[in-house]
């Protein structure tokens, strides 16, 4: 049978300057505790499943500006729209990209996705010069992936029809 007894803080645990007063000790254990979930969480990306070992496939692509002429650098987002990995690929001079799928992957998973443009730091810093701006839409840019673009990726292979950017 467990008995409740109630005992004297230790005089260890005391603070001199409080009195009688007891201070709690144990938090060392709490901070560990809390580090060791945090660390679980961000291994296991927030209580995913683990990492995606389905198929990914090929996936290239091109930026255009309104005029035509490719997009000359920056990155293109995929955001899927039914849950699943997110992939990215990064605009070349030519515009062209091709989808990597997080950690370093080559390829996209299948299924539909919304598009993001983002472009390269050289183009942000040109913007800032006496009145220019950026050479498309800024909705393009937005992190709700409300841009007006998407992409179907299939099974297989895949060649996008370029996505063509609006003048602002």
């Amino acid at each position: 049978m467990i008995q409740h007894q109630e005992h004297a803080a230790p005089a260890a645990l005391e603070d001199p300057g409080s009195g009688d007063r007891p201070q709690r000790g144990g938090t060392g254990r709490g901070i560990g505790l809390g580090l060791a979930l945090l660390s679980l969480l961000a291994w296991s990306g927030c209580g995913g499943a683990g990492p995606y070992s389905g198929a990914l496939y090929p996936v290239k692509g091109q930026v255009l500006l309104a005029d035509g002429k490719p997009l000359t650098g920056g990155s293109v987002q995929f955001i899927p729209k039914n849950g699943g990995l997110p992939c990215s690929g990064k605009i070349e001079p030519d515009g062209t990209f091709s989808l990597v799928t997080q950690p370093a992957r080559d390829g996209a998973a299948p299924g539909e996705y919304k598009v993001r443009i983002e472009p390269s730091s050289e183009l942000l810093s040109r913007k800032g010069g006496a009145g220019k701006k950026l050479p498309f839409a800024a909705r393009y840019r937005d992190y709700d992936g409300e841009t007006g673009l998407t992409a179907t990726i299939p099974p297989g292979s895949s060649q996008l029809k370029p996505f063509r950017l609006d003048a602002n």
